[in-house]
């Protein structure tokens, strides 16, 4: 294994063990059906900005590279860590009508990448919503397979959708579940005269299927049936069902539990600083809702190293050495083991 590997897989499960301690669940269904060799075009919803991303990256299989907005690269001094984790930018028509024309070189690196059989992920709604549901595609994930097929006609380019549900997605201690769809064959649509079309309706039929999708003109309704029940989203098949024939849980929800209380005001106690500091100075400058996870897993990845170093350095200095460890260690499990029973607050209604 080389360095720059070694790297990327410290990298990597450093990034996985941070989520393990920031949701409450991680459920994973249907890994088995990505394929491990091969060019794959990884297909998913897209609701929680950076977190789909990472929580994709940390249980994928394969070493796939990312497409993703243009805007994160601009004058960036974090773009060759972006390279370096294999991320490609993509041009929107909200990043100047100028800027497009570069896509066509981008079309064909990721042609270039599926004929040497790498896997690329990329979310095809081309934009993201806290909302449950799948918005219509676009044809960029298209342009991709069309201009690799122009290389390779015989081409055996497997697309492999996979459904993001979250319980509660802008929260800490939240939980998700990933749904694995089968790989559809793109050389099945080969010579249909609605190849484009077809492509695009096969895919956003999967995704309807492994996420929860609320159809717009109900989703209002939808929510407020749901509302006190957030952990059927984890379930996108049951929620699916229950929409298509208007079935939903009969009574009030469960109140929260006592347990789940007293977890969530201990967390805070325990992590009043830190507590503080998100929501004085970092929450503030959240530019959107569907950002806040995202604001918060990162503020956490870097202020809780710092915050149990000042603290094993206190504590050293009054203590010895192992009393000092043990603290530090036994404040971390602590805060592990209340994220795991539940310290997520009433639901915003998304």
């Amino acid at each position: 294994m080389g360095l720059k590997h070694l790297a990327y897989f410290l990298i990597k499960y450093w990034i996985r063990a941070g989520l393990f301690c920031y949701y409450q669940k991680i459920e994973v269904v249907g890994s088995e059906r990505i394929p491990e060799k091969g060019p794959v075009l990884i297909l998913s919803n897209h609701q929680n900005a950076l977190m789909d991303v990472l929580l994709l990256a940390t249980r994928c299989k394969r070493k796939p590279w990312f497409i993703t907005r243009s805007d994160i690269f601009k004058g960036s001094v974090l773009n060759s860590l972006f390279g370096f984790l294999q991320m490609i930018p993509i041009y929107r028509i909200r990043d100047g009508k100028a800027n497009l024309y570069k896509n066509q070189a981008i079309f064909e690196r990721c042609s270039e990448l599926l004929l040497n059989g790498e896997a690329i992920l990329l979310f095809p709604e081309a934009n993201h919503s806290l909302k449950r549901r799948v918005r219509p595609l676009s044809k960029g994930f298209t342009r991709i397979i069309m201009t690799a097929l122009e290389k390779d006609p015989k081409m055996k380019l497997q697309l492999v959708p996979i459904g993001q549900n979250y319980m509660k997605p802008s929260q800490s201690g939240d939980a998700a579940s990933l749904y694995v769809g089968n790989p559809i064959e793109v050389q099945e649509f080969m010579g249909s005269s609605k190849f484009v079309g077809d492509v695009k309706q096969e895919v956003f039929k999967a995704l309807t299927a492994l996420t929860t999708h609320i159809p717009e003109n109900e989703y209002e309704d939808v929510i407020s049936k749901l509302e006190g029940r957030e952990s059927l989203y984890l379930k996108p098949d049951a929620v699916n069902m229950m929409i298509s024939e208007r079935s939903f849980p009969k009574g009030k929800p469960q109140k929260v539990k006592v347990a789940n209380t007293v977890s969530r005001a201990l967390f805070y106690s325990l992590n009043f600083p830190l507590v503080v500091l998100w929501r004085t100075f970092i929450k503030p400058k959240v530019p959107e809702v569907e950002f806040e996870a995202t604001f918060k897993f990162g503020f956490a990845m870097i202020t809780y190293p710092l915050f149990y170093g000042i603290l094993l350095t206190i504590l050293w200095k009054y203590f010895d050495v192992k009393t000092a460890c043990l603290t530090v260690l036994g404040h971390a499990v602590i805060n592990i083991i209340l994220v795991k029973i539940g310290i997520t607050s009433s639901d915003r209604r998304k």
